[in-house]
């Protein structure tokens, strides 16, 4: 029984961590990225991610490190989706309160992981799932139009550029939902989380570096802020994903998209701390929206899998 406990307990912690950690460095984030460009901070960022985690797995290597034929396509898929996510997030937070970015994210992410579920992989999904996708998805709009109409703690410059933020975040739910769907794939492949995390990256490493020689300047950005870029990259990228990764092998899909739904209330709470942002009710609202259907999630997610964790007990 204990096991079984221990097992649902390291999820639960390892996406609250992360939820924690993501929700500081991405109001921090949003600060320093009004003077560079994402695609910059990004290409970097996640280069010595990448480095991170390549050097993690050389320290772990066996003969399951390295990648099959039989799990490139998985590999692949989770790269793209993990360039979609992440490209598309931290656009977002240049233009649009960070609360708000991280809300539309996880809003939009449950009821595309149904989708995604339903339409390619031909799965059933519950009424209740449905349910609380929905009411979450209703507190997405609700924090677009609040933007659009000029009440989010961010005052924008111009309104094409605020729609672009908000498609952005949009776009980054969608893809979340992809890359959790991709990351159970090969965990249950039997990848580590140390093996996932390391050839996750690509793609994205790639794409980033090529927006960031188009816009330019990409050499000059580095050497004025290598410093709080290194540090958010490491506390704000690579230990949020690792935990996240974590909480995913132990986690259901939809579970790992709704309990995630705390992090915009984190960025909330964080937004304190930055005179540039001023507070929002209509952002708190909605936020809070959100939060309330995450947490009738978890009580559904407790309840409906009550069974099956008697059942490990038994055979405990």
């Amino acid at each position: 029984m204990n096991r079984v406990k221990n097992y649902t307990a390291i999820g639960t912690l390892f996406l609250l961590f992360s939820a924690v950690l993501t929700a500081g460095s991405n109001v921090y984030y949003s600060n320093q990225v009004q003077h560079i460009s994402p695609f910059t901070f990004t290409f970097i960022s996640f280069f010595i991610t990448a480095l991170f985690f390549h050097a993690v797995q050389l320290s772990n290597y066996s003969g399951k490190s390295r990648v099959r034929t039989n799990n490139l396509k998985d590999m692949i898929g989770i790269n793209l989706s993990t360039a979609g996510v992440f490209m598309s997030f931290y656009f977002a937070l240049k233009y649009i309160e960070p609360a708000i970015v991280g809300a539309i994210e996880i809003g939009v992410g449950p009821m595309s992981s149904l989708i995604i579920v339903r339409i390619f992989y031909r799965q059933s999904v519950n009424k209740v799932d449905v349910v609380t996708g929905i009411g979450a998805f209703i507190g997405s709009l609700f924090l677009i139009f609040a933007t659009l109409q000029g009440n989010s703690g961010v005052a924008f410059s111009s309104i094409p550029l605020a729609a672009a933020g908000l498609v952005s975040a949009a776009l980054c739910g969608f893809f979340a939902a992809l890359a959790a769907i991709y990351s159970k794939k090969l965990s249950e492949a039997q990848w580590s989380t140390s093996k996932i995390l390391a050839h996750r990256f690509y793609a994205i490493i790639v794409l980033s570096l090529i927006f960031s020689i188009q816009q330019g300047g990409l050499l000059g950005q580095l050497t004025s802020n290598w410093a709080w870029i290194l540090v958010v990259s490491i506390i704000g990228v690579a230990l949020p994903l690792y935990f996240l990764q974590v909480g995913i092998q132990h986690s259901d899909t939809f579970f790992v998209m709704m309990s995630l739904s705390f992090i915009p209330i984190f960025t909330f709470a964080f937004q304190f701390f930055d005179p540039r942002i001023s507070t929002s009710y209509h952002s708190l609202f909605g936020v809070t929206i959100i939060l309330g259907f995450a947490l009738f999630s978890v009580y559904v997610n407790n309840v409906r899998n009550q069974p099956i964790q008697e059942r490990k007990e038994m055979a405990l």
